[in-house]
Parts: C-alpha cells; structure tokens; sequence
C-alpha cells in the first residue's frame, strides 16, 4: 500500500481513513466552529437531552429555550441587531453560536452541519 502517486496521473491506492480514533468531541467542536470562522463570537454544544457538552454554561439555557421552541426544525437562525444566532442539530447533538452582525448565514450553517457530521462521525454534507 502507498499514499501518494508515483506520478501526477497515477491515483492514490488505498488511502487510509483520517482518523482511525472516535469522532470530534463536543470541546474540539467549538474550537473547529472558531477556526472555520472567525464571526462566531461563542457558542454551546448540546446533547439531544440539553445536558451542556461544552461550551459557555451562560448560553446553555437560552440554548435549549430555543431548540425547545423550534419543534422539530433542525436549523435555526434568530436576528438581532448586535448579531445573530445560528444553531443546528442531530439526533444525538445540537449546536448554538452567536455570530457577529456580518457572518455569512450559509457559510455558518454549513459549518454547523459540518461540524455536527463530525460530532456523530458520519459523512459530511457536500459544500453549497
């Protein structure tokens, strides 16, 4: 087995997975949201239940007011005028952030899926 091609038009044999180990924890999550963009100012990681995975305790329990209210929607956007809120879910996670006035909301909600995709180690939804 090797990685790489000889040649430019030779392809890759078996590559190895990514990651061999669990999928990306709660605290990683946050840290790859900020990483991805630099508009998201703080955020929480959730379980399914509300229990809080990681993340600032004092947004947990706006968190999951707002999950609580958006019945079965699993993307979630509130305006207001000194920012935004995204938050997203699974069937085992769910994620909030607060974002400055300028994000740009495709770009934070594919983030979010991306890093939810991560969290359950599934695959990862194709870009926009």
């Amino acid at each position: 087995m090797w990685l790489f091609s000889r040649t430019v038009h030779e392809p890759c044999l078996d590559p190895p997975p990514v990651s061999s180990g669990a999928a990306l924890t709660p605290a990683l999550a946050l840290d790859y949201l900020r990483e991805l963009s630099a508009d998201i100012r703080t955020g929480v990681v959730l379980g399914a239940d509300g229990e809080l995975l990681a993340g600032d305790e004092a947004l947990a329990d706006p968190a999951r007011d707002l999950f609580a209210s958006a019945g079965d929607a699993t993307e979630l956007q509130v305006v207001t005028r000194d920012g935004d809120v995204f938050a997203a879910r699974s069937d085992r996670h769910q994620i909030a952030v607060v974002t400055g006035r300028f994000a740009l909301p495709s770009l934070i909600r594919y983030d979010l899926k991306l890093v939810l995709a991560d969290l359950e180690g599934a695959e990862r939804p194709e870009a926009p």
